[in-house]
Order: structure tokens, then C-alpha cells, then sequence
């Protein structure tokens, strides 16, 4: 749960995970290689489509989509899951997965420049 965005970002609840990680697991396993990747906005209209189509009124949302990604990812539930600016998929080769493993490493350093500045910021303002 990240400080600030509570509601956006609690856990995944039980229903969420027999309800959702189906669903994104059983489409996302089929998308191997980087050029079969699905965007995250498509993933959560057809998991939605689907619900409704069987009468259930729960809704997939983006930052939950994220949330069920993080989790396949820590479980590995799906291995080699990857991410590009096209969507998600699952790396078909070593080259694939590197990229990830490297972008995922550029994000966090990205993160880790702000963080520092941030911390620079309250020190000016504040001390």
C-alpha cells in the first residue's frame, strides 16, 4: 500500500485474486514475445467484458491490473512476465527478458533521482 494513494493501492483482496488472476493469467500466458504483447487498457476491457457477460458487476481497473501484475511477478506465477510501452507479454527469448530486467532497473533508479531530490527539498525547506 503505497502513503497517499491507500484506496488505489491496498492489497489485493480474496475476491480479487479468485476473481481477476484467473482471467489475466489464462490471457497473458498466450502472449509470448514482445511483438504479442496486450496493453494493460485492453486486458482490463476484456476482463470486464467477460465478468459482465456472466452477470458479474465487478470491475477490473487499471491500477488494480497493475497491482495483479506486480503479484504474478513476485509469485511467479508467469515466468519471464515482461512490460513495454506496447503492453504486457511474456519474453520469448533471453534478449527479451533483459530489456525488462534492465528498464525495471532504469525505473527504479529514475525513482531513486527523485526520491534523493525530494529528501534535498525538505532539507532546504524545512531544516
Amino acid at each position: 500500500m503505497l502513503k497517499n494513494f491507500e484506496k488505489l493501492t491496498n492489497e489485493l483482496t480474496e475476491q480479487e485474486l479468485q476473481t481477476f488472476l484467473p482471467i489475466v493469467l489464462g490471457g497473458l500466458r498466450s502472449k509470448i514475445g514482445k511483438s504479442n504483447a496486450v496493453p494493460g487498457s485492453q486486458i482490463v476491457r476484456g476482463v470486464n467484458s467477460f465478468l459482465a457477460d456472466r452477470g458479474i458487476t465487478l470491475k477490473l481497473s487499471g491500477v488494480r491490473l497493475r497491482k495483479l501484475i506486480n503479484h504474478i511477478r513476485s509469485n511467479a506465477l508467469i515466468a519471464g512476465l515482461c512490460s513495454s510501452g506496447k503492453g504486457y507479454y511474456v519474453a520469448s527469448n533471453k534478449r527479451e527478458l533483459e530489456e525488462c530486467i534492465e528498464s525495471q532497473k532504469q525505473r527504479i533508479r529514475s525513482q531513486e533521482r527523485v526520491v534523493e531530490c525530494l529528501e534535498r527539498q525538505y532539507l532546504d525547506l524545512y531544516l
